[in-house]
């Protein structure tokens, strides 16, 4: 606003306790959370009601019932949440809003049923396996969860774990294995993309969307690669720019979802130009020949039989008198205008998710806690998360954002705590120092497994949400492992000694 207002570029600066209170942090949730089931395990209903505190001035809701009636087959499901004022800062946006609390309440849930009936925690969820969306009565885009749950099982070794809370230890080391299900959703925005292609041969894709370290760089360049068989050394990518053609935010899990659809759909009108110059410009070697005939290679147009029979980029755009070659593609319905569409990305209110279809990612998590006898400090020792997030567009960026998010988790469950000043609403421990999170110290051996396949009724490139679902039910977990170290059962986060002693 200042920068508008001044017509000058205007930098902000803040202190580390004003970042406390300027952008908050995960809110304050409360739940309670009923269950019933038949002795054979059959969940039959489930009571759920929820509040999250928020500021004085302004109203910040975290939806504490977002996977309660989703996960589970489920027929009776009644879930309330409401949003309660205190005096305290505003919260804000954090991995993964909405979905981390209520699979905290949910999975923990599930944890204590499965003791109540004297069954595998494992079990207990297969037997309640969803085969469609009982919340939206939509089938589901594509759900591997089960193969999630036997390929992280196997990986963890599961089956070696005895039931009784405290009957695994080693010294005076308690050892609890515990697990729970994640899921987040696939949330869609429009988005615009341009490619420009220089006679040389070198590529450059242009889009407003912002690349926040999860990689959009390197997979808009192998989305364009893909299409265009450019490798991707030549391949620049321009990021960042409100002057660029427009995106959405880089949140939700849906960026990457977002921009490869508009950058692939471009790719596909740049190809297609090519070969239509390569046609119809009467001096190409490959004037008049079929168009399903060509193919792009080698920094060229060329027949499909006959690879020596191609025309170079270079010479396609000087014989047909053009600098360079540049396309623009959109993913937005309809015929809306500049102005329509810069306020269709300038509000989350404008995230959409697939019609048809129930479209989400999925994880199974299995986490092993050793626990000190005499002192109750709780060490996770092995964490393995097996994740549904349809294809990945790069494995190896998708691998750092699924620990990223178990890392995440792993503060949240035993580090993690603000404290207010009742007086004031100020955070206390507003340093990185009092306020906790987890070091390379505390972060211990972690598997990862891909279980995905490409989903394309979810996106137009089949990829799936990455980069939330890592942390929803690694809190679960965890305190569902510390449950059977020591046979005290943890609602409150986080799980500190005082409320094992």
């Amino acid at each position: 606003m200042a920068s508008r207002e001044l017509k000058r570029p205007v930098k902000v600066a803040l202190t580390r306790p004003q970042t406390f209170t300027g952008f908050g942090g995960r809110a304050s949730t409360h739940q309670s959370l009923e269950m019933g089931a038949t002795r054979d395990g059959k969940i039959t209903a489930i009571i759920h009601d929820g509040y999250n505190e928020t500021s004085l001035d302004d109203v910040f809701a975290e939806g504490t019932n977002r996977v309660t009636a989703r996960m589970y087959a489920i027929e009776n499901v009644t879930s309330h949440h409401r949003v309660v004022p205190i005096n305290t800062v505003t919260p804000g946006w954090m991995r993964a809003p909405g979905e981390n609390p209520s699979a905290f309440s949910l999975e923990v849930s599930m944890d204590e049923m499965a003791y109540a009936l004297n069954m595998d925690p494992l079990a207990l969820r297969i037997k309640n396996w969803a085969d469609h969306d009982y919340q939206q009565g939509k089938p589901w885009s594509s759900r591997q969860l089960k193969e999630a749950y036997q390929k992280g099982a196997e990986a963890f070794g599961w089956s070696k774990r005895s039931m009784e809370p405290r009957s695994m230890r080693e010294g005076r080391e308690l050892i609890g294995w515990g697990m729970a299900s994640g899921t987040y959703p696939v949330n869609l925005q429009p988005a615009e993309a341009t490619l420009v292609l220089q006679p040389d041969g070198h590529l450059t894709v242009k889009s407003a969307g912002a690349d926040i370290g999860t990689g959009t760089y390197t997979i808009l360049a192998q989305t364009a690669a893909d299409v265009l068989k450019i490798p991707q050394d030549r391949i620049q990518v321009e990021l960042g720019d409100s002057r660029l053609p427009s995106a959405g935010v880089a949140g939700g899990s849906q960026l990457a979802g977002n921009l490869t659809a508009a950058v692939f759909k471009t790719a596909l009108a740049l190809r297609e130009r090519l070969f239509t110059l390569a046609i119809e410009t009467p001096d190409s070697p490959l004037f008049g020949t079929p168009r399903d005939k060509l193919v792009v290679m080698d920094n060229g147009v060329a027949m499909t039989m006959r690879p020596n029979r191609k025309v170079t980029f270079e010479q396609l755009l000087s014989l047909a008198g053009l600098p360079s070659l540049a396309l623009s593609a959109d993913t937005f319905k309809g015929n809306a205008s500049a102005e329509e569409r810069d306020k269709m990305l300038s509000a989350l209110n404008t995230i959409t998710r697939p019609e048809d279809v129930s479209a989400h990612s999925w994880s199974a998590l299995f986490v092993e806690v050793r626990v000190d006898e005499d002192f109750g400090t709780v060490r996770v020792k092995r964490m393995v998360g097996a994740f549904d997030s349809g294809r990945l567009y790069n494995p190896a960026l998708a691998r750092s954002q699924w620990i990223g998010g178990m890392v995440m988790g792993l503060g949240q469950a035993l580090l993690e705590e603000g404290t207010l000043d009742p007086r004031n609403g100020r955070v206390i421990n507003n340093n990185l120092a009092d306020y906790l999170v987890a070091v390379s110290a505390d972060v211990p051996e972690i598997t990862t497994i891909d279980v995905g396949q490409p989903d394309y009724k979810a996106t137009t490139m089949g990829g799936k949400a990455v980069g939330e679902l890592g942390i929803v039910g690694m809190a679960a977990a965890i305190s569902n492992a510390v449950f059977h170290a020591t046979g005290k059962r943890v609602r409150e986060l986080p799980i500190t000694m005082e409320k094992l002693i």
